[in-house]
Parts: C-alpha cells; structure tokens; sequence
C-alpha cells in the first residue's frame, strides 16, 4: 500500500515548538530533560521532521507567549528568529508579549513581522488579560495590518482562572479538560462578542481543535437555541454562531494523540479550509514515528483533497513572508 503521506503538495506542521537554547526557563527544565534536545536542537527537530516524512514546521515558543517581560520576548523572538533564518523548512511564530501593555506587546509583534516572521503567538489568558480585553486590540490591528495569522496557545497553568485552583494537575486535569476548556471559552468569546465580524481580516488559528469544540456543539445547539433558555438575548443563536465558527475560526489538529474521532468530528463540522495540521511536539509527538502518526491521521481521515488542504495548503496560504 502507497504511504498516504506521498504528496504534490507540502506537509506543513502549523504548531511545532522550540525552545531556543539557553532560553529554557526554570519551571520547564523538568520537561526539557525528558524531552531532551529535540526541544531546543534545531539539527534534531530537523531530522526528527525529515524522518517522520512532514517537509515543513512553524516554530513557536510557548513560554514566551503571553510573557510580561518584553525584552526577554524580545531576545527569545531574535533567538528563534536566527534558528529559521537558517533552516529553510523552519518557519515561525512571534511569542506576543501581551502583559507588557497592547502597544509594546503590538510593537514587538510588528518588529517581528517587519524582521520577517511568519505570523504570532498568544495565549487565550496572559496575567489574566483574555483575547475580548481591550489591551489585545492593538495586537489584532498589527495582525490584521500585516494578514498574519495568530496561533492561540492555551495557558499553561491554571488555564481557566489564575486565581482559582479550578482544576489542579494532581490527576492532570488541567492539561486535560482546563486547557481545552479555555480554548473553547475565548472561541465562544470573541464569536459572541462580535470581534471576528468587526475584524474582517484577523485570522486565528486555535491550537487542539480549539478545545475539540467541534465535539460539544450538540451541547452549543442546546443552549444557544433560539428561545429556549432565560437571559441569553446577549448570546448568538446557534445558526448565526455556527456560521462564523464555519467562516472564520481556524483550527490545528493537534491535541488529541492523532486519534481519529477528534479529527473526524472537526471535519464533520467545520471546512476542510479551516483546519491546519499541527502537533504540537515535541510535547505530545515525541518521535518521527508519532510525529508520522499524527499526519497519517489526517491523512487516513480526510479525503485526498481535504487532505492536501488540512496537511499543508491552508498554512501555506495563511503565513506570510514566504515565497511559494
């Protein structure tokens, strides 16, 4: 049987990461030691992409997304900046300092573009500031200025409150339901909130299938049917919410260990056009073997066409600063 892998088009990993060496923070040492060099080593991340068939990534730092210390974003966004300047597969995201104040977190995201980065990196709550607050607005107008597309990572810790211990991770409760909670909440936030219709050109992508909302939106028709619950004159009907969800909201394919339902769902619900691959490894794929998993999954759940588009075309078509 020929490898679904085997394609005209590029595999393109919307959502890979790295850590610059000697940009590891403290908390994430723990973690950088069991991964090991795949996390900073942009040799290893290289073949590790090469054996696992996947042509292409777009880099990320997710410790540096939603930092409050704007130089130190700074110094890890030229860090990253002189790995894909080296590597021609490489691509990347612009951490987005959004605690240190819209304007300078816009500034840095703007210096970044300008230097040639392919797009940004946020988180759906930084300090406690959420993707409706109006610190983010100039954030989105740079976006929407240079058409570049916005990763939205989940926070870390403490994804849903960072005051309640809402979830805590002694069963790994947070990284499983907070993170993919959070995503699903700024979804619903900036859908019902009117931002995406009043900002025509911002392009999101949510990482792990936005928090698999595709899976929940029986749960959505329920509550947002038109009448039948008290107080929801605030709220989009369901018809109007899925629409833009359908128009407007990207997705990355990571998130649920290549498992096919996820996957499936998404594309039951959503376009083809508007789900990227991603994998977010090294954290979940850890080898060229998961890493090769992960697309075959794509590639085993969607059409030939649908395929081509979720594995490389719609990144391509959404990063700027390439020449195709």
């Amino acid at each position: 049987m020929p490898d679904r892998l085997t394609r005209d088009t590029p595999i393109v990993d919307f959502s890979g990461h790295i850590v610059a060496d000697g940009y590891v923070p403290e908390f994430m040492k723990p973690l950088d030691e069991i991964i090991g060099p795949a996390h900073n080593d942009p040799d290893v991340v290289l073949k590790r992409y090469q054996d696992a068939g996947i042509d292409r990534v777009v880099l990320s730092q997710p410790p540096y997304m939603g930092h409050s210390d704007a130089d130190a974003v700074a110094e890890s966004n030229d860090a990253l900046k002189s790995i894909i300047d080296d590597y021609e597969d490489f691509h990347g995201l612009a951490a987005i300092p959004t605690p240190a104040g819209g304007k300078e977190a816009a500034a840095e995201l703007e210096r970044c573009l300008e230097n040639g980065f392919n797009g940004g990196a946020l988180e759906t709550m930084s300090d406690g500031i959420e993707l409706d607050d109006e610190a983010v607005e100039p954030i989105f107008d740079v976006a929407e200025k240079y058409d570049a597309p916005l990763l939205i990572h989940p926070k870390i810790d403490a994804s849903l409150d960072e005051d309640v211990d809402v979830l805590s991770d002694r069963y790994r409760l947070n990284a499983i339901f907070g993170r993919e909670a959070a995503l699903s909440e700024s979804i619903f936030k900036i859908v019902h909130q009117g931002i995406l219709e009043e900002r025509p050109d911002l392009n999101l992508v949510f990482h792990h299938l936005g928090g698999n909302i595709a899976s929940m939106l029986g749960r959505a028709h329920l509550h947002l049917d038109i009448g039948r619950w008290p107080g929801q004159d605030h709220v989009k009907p369901f018809d109007e919410f899925k629409r833009i969800l359908e128009d407007r909201v990207y997705l990355d394919s990571s998130g649920f260990w290549g498992y096919h339902a996820p996957l499936r769902t998404t594309l039951n619900e959503f376009p083809a056009s508007q789900v990227l691959f991603g994998t977010d490894a090294p954290y979940e794929p850890r080898s060229a073997d998961e890493l090769h998993d992960h697309a075959t999954s794509v590639a085993n759940v969607a059409s030939a066409t649908d395929g081509d588009a979720v594995l490389g075309e719609n990144a391509l078509d959404l990063i700027i600063n390439i020449d195709e």
